[in-house]
């Protein structure tokens, strides 16, 4: 190569390069120019930054802040520009792994709790649901898939489950007589009380309507569910399970009446949330709170025993009676825990050495069996209480979700409570406490698991029972409606730290899984407006939830732009977020207070007095004369409201806060013509705040406008002008308090206006009986389409003088209207308890 033409030899030239070229000498020429180039990149005299010199199409506006969004070669120099405009560095976020470590995540966890309580499911749930905080909770509201008619159906055909942990336990003891004297003064005197005989000896769960003291017919808490625990000693436990709406209100009534003290010692759990306060007095009765102690889980559905019963196992009465510390030796299968924990697990062996926990522990096992043929919760004893002492159920799952096949047998209905069934160790606070530590984690019996030779879920059934925890359990039945048992379920009561054990053992077995929302329709599907979840309008809990309602649907009302605005006045609602029975009451009866009717006699009166659509002609004129006049004389005071029931005859469904009118003479001719009649509609009333809210508009524009303007000339001319003749101090000042006095001044307006145009919406209500064409008798509290009837059915409250006159008019029917249309619907209307 060394002798080869160069490249202008071989054209013809005489040109030719050196052979080898000095570097030094070369830098030593260009240095200049390359000091030149290297300040030019260094300091550049344009006034773009470095990100805007891309191209349009590789432009992007984060990259105004994320350097890593520029190409690499550009990185370095826009970090420098970033870094002299004065703005400092971004920090890196730590990676979510890191984030999500065990320890850090538990310390999150306890950071999210201190202002609400998480029930032991939450993280579950939160996975899964629409998670609202609601009565110092963090509760599922509805599943965040589609899942509307498959709950119900499962309801009816299948399993449905919820977690209703947020219920609270208090536990009062004292002497038999102190207690049913105090509680029956809290109850209706003409209904099943706490001492009443069916529930004494503990067989069953009561459920009552709770009253302030001697407070009866009036001042109502709310329904509460209770048992007594089995005992036959003159000192007796009675456990009260509360709903948290109004459990402050219960407490409160509750000290007053034993008067109570409070004691200075209560337990804590970890999170320093209260697990339970104990009050005295100087009868000898005790107060006890439990929070956090009890889990409880609510099962509706015909497969609920088969899904208990598949997941849940007895443990072996004879080896659990001829167990002995001193001669159990644990396999190579025993799980590793500290020694307080061994002789907490082993707490079965000293309750169950007395004979009678022993004769309790063998029915209960009997009746284990006879569950496994029932076919639904209906076929067992209404509200009856069973106890089990059952195996750590995450040793009985199986390798995928399943569902309980329904065995077809020959089954009786067990009419009577077995004797000793209810008796369970649950009730004693010492054992609850040994058995919430007992909790092994999943890992650990994963890890006995991982040491079988073939390592699976098969190997379970094989384990020894010693290494397995005994948990103790209630079971309580709810009924249902009707002969198929519609609602009807069971109730299980589980200590604390275990919900999660048996949550997944449940989930395994198929169940679908509801949430508060689910808790009311259920109530609605049932008709059993006598629950927890739905609160009269005479309670507490009602006017503050409905306060709440109020202010929410009134605040989602203005979100909406003005052309989207239902415009409740032309429709003749003047109160549609909310129930006015104050304004109604005093309007029908000339007095604001009211008290929801609850004596069963008066009751099935108006039921009786009542002229149905099908029965009106079989009814004579004497027979409803004597029941009319017996109606107008039953009653010593008028401010009652009543409980109803309608249903839709045709087509449509009411909603909640739908009214509920009285129709006129021509309403009812025209359906005596035309029964396919859907109903008369109400005109179009006039909205006198139409053109004042327009003119209003128009100038509050006006007036942000000149506003801005206002403040767009300040911006620009005033330092300008004050320059030549202040000092520069001054000039800053007096330009910050104009410039805050003007902003002040627009949110001012824009307040004020907000204000007006809330006002001019919806005004304040009034009256509401004569709001639109036909009057008013009451409202509807909670209405839907009906699955169970495959029809429109809405529970709602009525005037008394409105009823008594529709039943002097006998009219078949009523008229029901949504607030968001004009079309009444036609419904009949039925008195119910």
């Amino acid at each position: 190569m060394a002798g080869a033409e160069q490249f202008d030899e071989f054209l013809g030239g005489s040109q030719q390069l050196p052979r080898e070229v000095q570097i030094m000498k070369l830098i030593s020429a260009r240095a200049s120019e390359i000091a030149a180039m290297t300040y030019s990149i260094e300091n550049p005299q344009q006034t773009k930054l470095v990100f805007q010199k891309l191209p349009v199409y590789m432009r992007r506006r984060v990259m105004s802040h994320n350097v890593k969004r520029l190409p690499r070669r550009l990185q370095e120099a826009h970090l420098n520009q970033m870094t002299k405009s004065g703005l400092p560095p971004k920090i890196k976020r730590s990676s979510r792994r890191y984030r999500r470590r065990p320890r850090n995540l538990l310390a999150e966890y306890i950071r999210r709790q201190r202002n609400k309580i998480w029930l032991e499911t939450h993280i579950w749930h939160a996975k899964r649901f629409h998670m609202i905080e609601k009565w110092g909770y963090r509760i599922a509201s509805y599943a965040n898939d589609k899942c509307f008619k498959a709950n119900y159906r499962a309801m009816a055909k299948h399993c449905l489950m919820q977690d209703i942990s947020y219920y609270t336990c208090v536990e009062i003891n004292g002497h038999l007589e102190i207690l049913k004297e105090t509680l029956k003064s809290h109850c209706n005197p003409f209904e099943l009380t706490f001492a009443a005989k069916i529930f004494m000896e503990g067989t069953r769960e009561g459920t009552v309507m709770f009253f302030k003291k001697n407070g009866y017919p009036q001042f109502p808490i709310g329904h509460v569910h209770f048992l007594w625990r089995p005992n036959q000693s003159d000192l007796r436990t009675i456990w009260i399970w509360v709903h948290p709406s109004f459990l402050d209100d219960f407490v409160a009534e509750i000290i007053s009446s034993f008067e109570f003290k409070r004691n200075e010692h209560c337990a804590t759990t970890s999170n320093q949330t209260l697990e339970s306060c104990l009050y005295i007095n100087e009868k000898d009765c005790k107060m006890t709170i439990h929070k956090n102690t009890f889990n409880r889980f609510r099962f509706y559905g015909p497969l609920t025993i088969n899904v208990l019963t598949n997941a849940l196992q007895l443990s072996n009465t004879n080896k659990t009676i001829n167990l002995n510390l001193n001669t159990t030796q644990l396999d190579n299968n025993q799980i590793d825990c500290k020694k307080d924990h061994n002789s907490d697990k082993s707490w079965h062996i000293e309750y169950y050495d007395n004979q009678e926990n022993i004769e309790s522990l063998k029915i209960q096992k009997q009746l284990w069996q006879a569950l496994k043929t029932l076919q639904s919760p209906s076929q067992l004893p209404p509200n009856v209480i069973l106890g089990f002492t059952v195996l750590d159920p995450r040793f009985h799952l199986p390798d995928k979700r399943t569902k309980p096949r329904k065995e077809i047998q020959m089954t009786e209905i067990i009419s009577v409570p077995p004797t000793n069934a209810n008796s369970s160790p649950l009730w004693e606070q010492k054992i609850r406490r040994k058995v919430s530590k007992t909790c092994v984690t999943t890992s650990a019996i994963n890890k006995i698991r991982s040491q079988c030779l073939v390592p699976g879920l098969n190997n379970d059934k094989h384990f020894n029972e010693e290494i397995m925890a005994k948990i103790p359990i209630l079971l309580i039945q709810k009924p249902g409606i009707g002969n198929t048992g519609l609602g009807s379920g069971i109730d299980v009561i589980l200590p604390s730290n275990w919900a999660m054990s048996f949550w997944l053992a449940f989930i395994f077995r198929s169940v679908r899984v509801g949430a508060l929302r689910e808790s009311k329709s259920i109530a609605f599907e049932c008709e059993n407006m006598q629950s927890p979840d739905i609160n009269d309008p005479d309670t507490p809990a009602y006017a503050r939830e409905a306060l709440n309602t109020k202010l929410e649907l009134r605040e989602k009302y203005f979100h909406y732009p003005p052309n989207r605005r239902v415009n409740f006045i032309k429709f003749g609602i003047t109160s549609p977020f909310s129930c006015e029975w104050n304004i109604l009451m005093k309007e029908w009866a000339n007095t604001e207070h009211f008290f929801v009717l609850r004596d069963r006699k008066l009751i099935n009166l108006l039921r009786k007095s009542l002229v149905g659509e099908n029965n009106s002609k079989r009814c004579n004129k004497s027979n409803n004369h004597v029941s009319s006049l017996s109606v107008h004389n039953a009653f010593e005071d008028k401010n009652y409201l009543i409980r109803v029931k309608v249903d839709i005859i045709r087509k449509g469904y009411p909603k909640r806060f739908a009214i509920i009118c009285m129709p006129i003479n021509e309403d009812v001719e025209n359906f005596r013509i035309n029964r396919s009649w859907s109903g008369p509609v109400e005109k179009l009333n006039i909205d006198p705040n139409e053109s004042i809210r327009k003119i209003s508009r128009k100038n509050h524009l006006a007036l942000l406008k000149r506003l801005k303007k206002q403040r767009t000339h300040h911006r620009k001319t005033l330092i300008n002008k004050l320059s030549k003749m202040l000092s520069k101090d001054f000039q800053n000042f007096n330009y910050k308090n104009k410039l805050k006095n003007l902003l002040e001044i627009s949110r001012g307006a824009i307040s004020k206006q907000s204000q007006k145009m809330s006002q001019l919406y919806l005004p304040e209500c009034v009256k509401v009986r004569n709001s639109c064409n036909r009057e008013i008798m009451g409202y509807i509290t909670i209405g839907d389409f009906c699955f169970t009837k495959a029809k429109g059915v809405g529970f709602g409250y009525v005037t008394l003088n409105s009823l008594i006159e529709l039943i002097d008019k006998k009219c078949p029917f009523v008229l029901i209207r949504n607030i968001q249309t004009r079309q009444y619907r036609i419904a009949r209307l039925e008195v119910v308890t």
